[in-house]
C-alpha cells in the first residue's frame, strides 16, 4: 500500500523538477538562511516621521530620481513616507551605510503606478556595480538584479502575488561573497556575489510611483 502510493507521487514529483526554474532552487536551498538582523548587529531604524515634507530625507543622498518625504493616511506606520515618481531610474543612498564592507537593510515598500517595480539594493563603489531587490506587481514575483554599469540582469526570482498599492516588505543581506534578498523577514532568493565596500540604496525603476517606509539597516565597517 505503502509503496504504491510512493510510486503514485514520483512522476508528480519528477515534473515540478522539471517544470521548475532555477529559481524555485534558490527559494528552498535558503530555508535555513541567515537572519536578516541575526547576531550581534546594531540596527539603525528610520520611519520619516519627524523630517520635513516636500523634500528628500536627511541623512540620505538622492542619485537620480524625484525622492522626496510625503504625508500619508495610508503609510505603513505613522503618517509620512518616502515617495519617488520620475521618468528614470532612481537610487537614494543611506549615507551612514556608505563604504561598508557588508550592510543590510529591510524596507516597507508599495508600488502604486507603473509596469515595473521598486526595492532594496547595494551599489559597489569600486566597481560601479550591486545588487536590487524588487517588488514586481505586475508580474507578481519579487527578482534580485545584479547591477552592471547601466544594465540590470536578473538572476533570482520568487513568487510574490501581491498587488499594487500593498505594502510588503523587503531586505537585502550584502557581503563580499553572497547576496541575499528576503520577502517579509524571510529569505528568498539569493546569489553568489563578489563584492567590495557597498553603499545601502533604495530604488525605483523608471516611470514607477513608489513609496517607502520603515527603514531599518546595519552594517559592518
Amino acid at each position: 500500500m505503502h509503496s504504491r502510493g510512493r510510486r503514485a507521487r514520483s512522476p508528480i514529483v519528477f515534473l515540478a523538477v522539471a517544470l521548475c526554474s532555477s529559481s524555485c532552487t534558490l527559494v528552498s536551498s535558503l530555508r535555513g538562511g541567515p537572519a536578516l538582523f541575526g547576531g550581534n548587529v546594531a540596527v539603525e531604524a528610520l520611519d520619516f516621521e519627524q523630517d520635513p515634507l516636500h523634500k528628500p530625507p536627511e541623512g540620505f543622498e538622492p542619485r537620480g530620481g524625484r525622492w522626496s518625504v510625503a504625508d500619508s493616511p495610508t503609510a505603513a506606520s505613522g503618517a509620512q513616507v518616502i515617495v519617488e515618481s520620475g521618468d528614470a531610474a532612481a537610487s537614494l543612498a543611506v549615507k551612514k551605510a556608505e563604504h561598508s564592507q557588508a550592510a543590510a537593510g529591510e524596507v516597507a515598500v508599495r508600488v502604486l503606478l507603473g509596469a515595473s517595480g521598486a526595492g532594496i539594493g547595494c551599489e559597489d563603489e569600486n566597481q560601479g556595480s550591486g545588487y536590487v531587490v524588487k517588488l514586481e506587481p505586475s508580474a507578481q514575483r519579487i527578482v534580485l538584479y545584479r547591477r552592471a554599469q547601466d544594465s540590470m540582469t536578473p538572476v533570482a526570482t520568487a513568487s510574490a502575488p501581491i498587488p499594487k498599492g500593498e505594502w510588503v516588505r523587503l531586505g537585502i543581506r550584502c557581503e563580499n561573497k553572497r547576496v541575499i534578498g528576503y520577502l517579509d523577514g524571510k529569505p528568498a532568493v539569493s546569489d553568489r556575489a563578489s563584492l567590495g565596500a557597498v553603499n545601502l540604496t533604495l530604488y525605483s525603476d523608471p516611470n514607477v510611483a513608489a513609496q517607502f517606509d520603515d527603514l531599518k539597516y546595519w552594517t559592518s565597517k
